[in-house]
C-alpha cells in the first residue's frame, strides 16, 4: 500500500520462505508436540509437590532432567534464550553442583529450543521516526515504559494514519479504543501531529483524569467558576443555626453568580495562548461489548458533553477546525488504534473494521491474553469473580463465547490428533504474557523463590484438607488440579508485601492470614492450619529444598515455549483480517523495544477503498 509497510506481513525468522509455510508448521507444532502442550497449558504450577508421580518427571524426558541435573539454572537460560545452537559444545558454568565444563546438552532439548525459536514471532524494533522526544508538558503521569510506549507508537500512527489518507485520498481522524488517560490520543492532538482524536473509554474517573491533563497540555482552558463568598457564608450561616450540622453532611452546594461563570472552553478552541494548529479530543464515555461502532461515532448530540461538543459537530460535517475535508458527511474516515487492550477489546477493535463503513484502517497492540475468553470451547477465567453471572449453572459455565479466541476460520478449523480447532487455556495464556528475555539473575531467581513458596504452600494446605485433588484432570480446563474443592476452584491470596518473601517462614505467615480473612473459609482455613509453626514450615523447606531447581528449570521451559502461544495469538488476529473479502491489506509487525516493552506487536488492517 505505501512505503511504509514492511515487506513481510509477519516478522518470520529467515529460515521461512512463505507466510503460509509459516503458518502451517506453526499449528501443526502447537497441537502435535507432547512436550510443547504439556508445558503450554498441560501443567500448572500449584501442582508441582502435589501430584504423584511429581510433575518434573511427568514431563520432561529423562536425558533433558539428566543435563538439567548437571548445571546450573543460569546454563538452562543461557541455552534457551542466548546461545547459538550451531555451537555443539556447551560450556556449563563450574559454580553450580554437578556441572561438568564442556558437557553437550542432548539433542532433543536443542532441537526443541531451536524448533520453539523459530516458531516465535521475531522481535526487533526499528523506530518509525528517529530522535523522538516527548515535551514535558505531555509526559506529565508517565513513567519511562509509558513514554517510550506512547513516543514511539504516536509517531508510527501518525505515519501510518498519513498513508491510509493517500489511499482513500482523504484526512483521517483516529479513534482511541479504551483510551484510558489518553496518553496517547493526546500525544497525538498536540504537536507535531496535530491530530484529531475520538476517545473511548468506559470508567468516568479516567476521563475526568484526562481532562485534567489536557488543561496541563494547552489542549483545553480550565474552567473558571466564581464564587459569591458572601451569600455562601450567609446561606451556611442560617443552616447552622437551624440543623446544626457540616456543610459536607447537608451536601450544600456552593452559590454561583450567574453573570460571572465561566463555561469551560472547548477542546478545538483557538484562543491566543492554544496553538491555533493543535488538534482536538472527543471523549465518549462507553462500555465497549462488540465492534459496532456507528451508534458511538455519531451520537445525539445531548449526550456529549459541553467540551466535545464543537468538535463532534465538526466531525460528523466532515470537517475539522481548519475545514480540512474528513470525507463524506455521512461516512467520515477513521482509523481505529489501541495501546495494550486488554482481552477481547482488540478483538472488538479488529473487527471494527468489518462492521463499520467509517472505520477505514486498524493498529491494535494487545495484553493481558490471560482475559481473552474463548470460542471453541467452555470458557476459563483467571479469577472466579470473572466468570458471568452463576458459574455453577450448566448454561454459563459451559458457554462458548462468539468474541473469544480464535478469531480466524484457519485456526477453527484446523485438523489434529485431537480433533478439530486450534485452543489455548486460560494456563497457556497466562505464561504468554512472559518476557524471559528480559530476566536478569536477580529477576529470575526472584520468580524461582516466589513459586517455589507458592507450590510449597499449595502442598502444605493439600496435607492439612484445605484444598483438595480435583478427581477429573480434564475438568480444570488449564487450572491446578488442587482447589477449593474437587473441581478445581483455585484459591486466591493475592498480593503480598515484598517483605514476605524474605523467607518461607515469613511467606507462610502472610499467606495464611490473608486467606483467614475470606469471610466463607477464612474460619475452616484458620482452624485446619493452627499448628502450622515455624518449626513446621522449617520441617517442609527442608524436605522439599531439592525441588526449588526442578520448579525453576519447569518455569524456565513454560515461560520459554509460551512465545509460541503469543505468536498463535498475534497471526490468528492477522489471519482473521486476511480472511476478509473488505481488507486490502494486513500485517503484523513490532512497535516497541521488548526490552522496555514486551508487548511489542501491532496488527494492522487496511480496508479496500470500496470496502
Amino acid at each position: 500500500m505505501s512505503s511504509g509497510q514492511p515487506l513481510k506481513k509477519l516478522p518470520l525468522d529467515s529460515r521461512w520462505n512463505s507466510e503460509d509455510e509459516y503458518v502451517e508448521s506453526l499449528l501443526h507444532f502447537a497441537t502435535s508436540s507432547d512436550v510443547f502442550r504439556s508445558l503450554c497449558g498441560g501443567v500448572h504450577i500449584l501442582d508441582f509437590l502435589t501430584r504423584e508421580p511429581d510433575l518434573y518427571t511427568t514431563v520432561l524426558p529423562a536425558d533433558w532432567r539428566d543435563w538439567f541435573a548437571r548445571v546450573t539454572i543460569d546454563d538452562v537460560l543461557e541455552l534457551l534464550l542466548r546461545r547459538d545452537l550451531n555451537i555443539r559444545q556447551f560450556d556449563a558454568g563450574n559454580d553450580g553442583p554437578c556441572s561438568e565444563r564442556g558437557y553437550t546438552p542432548p539433542e532433543s532439548l536443542t532441537a526443541y529450543v531451536d524448533t520453539v525459536r523459530k516458531h516465535c514471532l521475531q522481535r526487533q524494533f526499528a523506530p518509525a521516526r528517529d530522535n523522538i522526544t516527548m515535551p514535558r508538558h505531555i509526559s506529565v503521569g508517565m513513567k519511562p515504559k509509558k513514554i517510550h510506549e506512547v513516543t514511539n507508537f504516536a509517531a508510527y500512527v501518525d505515519r501510518l494514519s498519513a498513508d491510509v489518507s493517500k489511499h482513500f485520498n482523504e484526512s483521517v481522524s483516529v479513534v482511541d479504543f479504551g483510551s484510558g488517560q489518553n496518553y496517547l490520543g493526546r500525544t497525538l492532538a498536540c504537536p507535531p501531529y496535530h491530530k484529531h482524536v475520538i476517545a473511548i473509554e468506559r470508567r468516568h474517573h479516567n476521563i475526568d483524569g484526562a481532562r485534567g491533563m489536557d488543561v496541563h497540555a494547552k489542549l483545553a482552558k480550565k474552567e473558571k467558576i466564581m464564587r459569591n463568598k458572601k451569600e455562601y457564608k450567609r446561606r451556611l450561616a442560617m443552616m447552622m443555626n437551624s440543623n446544626p450540622v457540616s456543610p459536607e453532611e447537608a451536601n450544600l452546594e456552593p452559590i454561583l453568580v450567574p453573570d460571572v461563570v465561566l463555561a469551560p472552553s472547548p477542546m478545538n478552541s483557538t484562543e491566543a495562548e492554544l496553538d491555533p494548529s493543535t488538534g482536538s479530543i472527543t471523549y465518549i464515555e462507553h462500555d465497549i461489548q462488540d465492534g459496532y461502532l456507528e451508534n458511538i461515532l455519531n451520537p445525539p448530540e445531548e449526550d456529549l458533553s459541553i467540551d466535545d461538543q464543537a468538535h463532534h459537530r465538526a466531525f460528523q460535517d466532515g470537517k475539522t477546525d481548519n475545514n480540512e475535508s474528513l470525507g463524506s458527511p455521512s461516512s467520515p474516515r477513521v482509523m481505529v488504534i489501541s495501546l495494550h487492550s486488554c482481552g477481547n477489546l482488540v478483538h472488538h477493535g479488529l473487527r471494527s473494521l468489518i462492521l463499520n463503513p467509517s472505520v477505514c484502517a486498524v493498529a491494535m497492540i494487545g495484553c493481558c491474553y490471560n482475559l481473552l475468553t474463548e470460542r471453541l470451547g467452555p470458557v476459563t477465567y483467571k479469577l472466579p469473580q470473572l466468570r458471568p453471572n452463576h458459574p455453577r449453572l450448566e448454561a454459563t459455565g459451559s458457554a462458548y463465547d462468539p468474541h473469544g479466541f480464535p478469531m480466524s476460520k484457519t485456526l477453527e478449523n484446523f485438523q489434529h490428533e485431537q480433533g478439530q480447532g486450534v485452543k489455548l487455556n486460560i494456563t497457556a495464556r497466562m505464561m504468554a504474557v512472559q518476557a524471559p528475555h528480559n530476566w536478569g539473575p536477580g529477576d529470575s531467581e526472584a520468580f524461582f523463590q516466589r513459586h517455589f513458596y507458592r507450590a510449597l504452600l499449595q502442598r502444605i494446605l493439600l496435607d492439612r484438607g484445605v484444598v483438595k485433588q480435583c478427581s477429573d484432570p480434564d475438568s480444570v480446563a488449564g487450572g491446578s488440579l488442587s482447589g477449593k474443592d474437587t473441581q478445581g476452584t483455585p484459591l486466591i491470596i493475592g498480593s503480598l508485601r515484598k517483605a514476605c518473601f524474605s523467607n518461607f517462614r515469613t511467606y507462610l505467615q502472610g499467606a495464611l492470614s490473608k486467606l483467614k480473612e475470606d469471610p466463607v473459609d477464612g474460619p475452616m482455613i484458620h482452624e485446619k492450619t493452627r499448628d502450622l509453626t515455624d518449626e513446621v514450615a522449617d520441617e517442609y523447606e527442608a524436605k522439599w529444598w531439592y525441588a526449588k531447581k526442578n520448579l525453576a528449570v519447569i518455569w524456565s521451559l513454560m515461560a520459554f515455549s509460551a512465545g509460541v502461544v503469543e505468536s498463535i495469538i498475534a497471526v490468528d488476529r492477522w489471519l482473521y483480517l486476511r480472511e476478509q473479502d473488505s481488507v486490502a491489506d494486513c500485517w503484523v509487525e513490532p512497535v516497541f523495544d521488548y526490552k522496555y516493552s514486551p508487548r511489542n506487536l501491532v496488527v494492522v488492517g487496511i480496508k479496500k477503498k470500496d470496502g
